[in-house]
């Protein structure tokens, strides 16, 4: 692809290791300049360092060479540090347990400069974007493969409209029951948190807990509540959903800050990481598409992927429908 190079980056990867390594130099900076485009009104942008790693595994040499050259800048916070008395320093900021990735922005103009044709093809370093791709053409379908930024859930052509072309026409569903109440169940267990009520509430199906003990019409309404109950931070007006789960409710509220715009953001990029990240990279098939927290495959080949499933998530209630 042609990329913009500025001379302060020529001057900067030249310098770097052999020609194999300046190569992958350039591939690196390319990946910045396209996360850039998602930059804040700060003009800091997420770099997930799982994403440069595909790209090269020694990355960070570049990104440690464009700082010293004062090309980018990572994110910061100053830090007190009693053993240095009255002294603060500045100390990157990022978030493993969170999913916050490190933030950089860059310090010079990345829209002058020379134009190279760089040999960068983000796509083809995920498998889930190969299958994807593949899968679509195997059905005769086209068009674009996205992923937002809000859940990074991925977004495709066939997900509006596979209930009606793919009926009876040898396809399966594998599905998750109930499946954000039950990933936020266990993301609190993960952490040592216990709500004894919510975790009841599994023992007989999430939803109709939600319609006996708080009166409401049917499962549809309780699945639009829990929704509401994540994007409202932990209370709904008028049910008492807060009183049910206290402690849920405690943890969607603390789930609010500045990195996440709201539960709901946090709870999708969690079940991103399994379906898409997980479960369709190293899925054993050679076709498969994802319909946000399910996966539709081949019949025949729905045991098969099923059994994989379950054997990577345990904590996890697969189910499976035939179309």
């Amino acid at each position: 692809m042609k990329v913009i190079i500025p001379q302060e980056v020529i001057n900067c990867i030249s310098k770097i290791g052999n020609k194999t390594a300046q190569k992958n130099g350039y591939k690196i900076y390319t990946a910045l300049t396209l996360m850039s485009k998602r930059q804040n009104k700060h003009k800091y942008f997420p770099v997930p360092s799982t994403y440069l790693e595909k790209i090269n595994k020694r990355y960070k040499r570049t990104l440690n060479a464009l700082q010293e050259a004062k090309i980018i800048k990572p994110y910061s916070r100053i830090e007190q540090h009693p053993q240095l008395l009255f002294e603060s320093i500045e100390k990157k900021y990022y978030n493993v347990s969170r999913g916050i990735c490190i933030k950089y922005k860059f310090l010079i103009d990345i829209s002058k400069g020379i134009v190279e044709e760089i040999d960068f093809d983000n796509k083809r370093k995920y498998r889930w974007y190969s299958i994807i791709e593949n899968s679509m053409a195997e059905l005769g379908y086209e068009g674009k493969i996205s992923r937002d930024t809000f859940g990074r859930r991925v977004h495709h052509p066939v997900i509006p409209i596979y209930k009606e072309d793919l009926k009876n026409k040898g396809y399966a569903i594998i599905d998750a029951k109930c499946s954000q109440p039950k990933l936020l169940l266990n993301i609190m267990k993960d952490k040592g948190i216990i709500d004894k009520r919510y975790k009841e509430a599994f023992q007989l199906d999430f939803y109709n807990y939600l319609v006996q003990n708080l009166e409401l019409k049917d499962r549809q309404q309780a699945k639009d509540l829990f929704m509401y109950f994540l994007n409202s931070n932990g209370y709904v007006p008028n049910y008492k959903i807060h009183v049910l789960f206290p402690v849920a409710s405690k943890f969607i509220t603390n789930l609010k800050t500045k990195n996440y715009k709201d539960a709901s953001s946090y709870l999708q990029r969690e079940e991103s990481k399994i379906w898409i990240d997980d479960l369709l990279e190293n899925i054993p098939t050679d076709f498969a598409l994802p319909i946000h927290d399910c996966l539709l495959v081949r019949d025949r080949e729905v045991y098969e992927i099923l059994d994989y499933c379950k054997s990577k998530y345990e904590n996890i209630d697969f189910e499976i429908s035939f179309l």
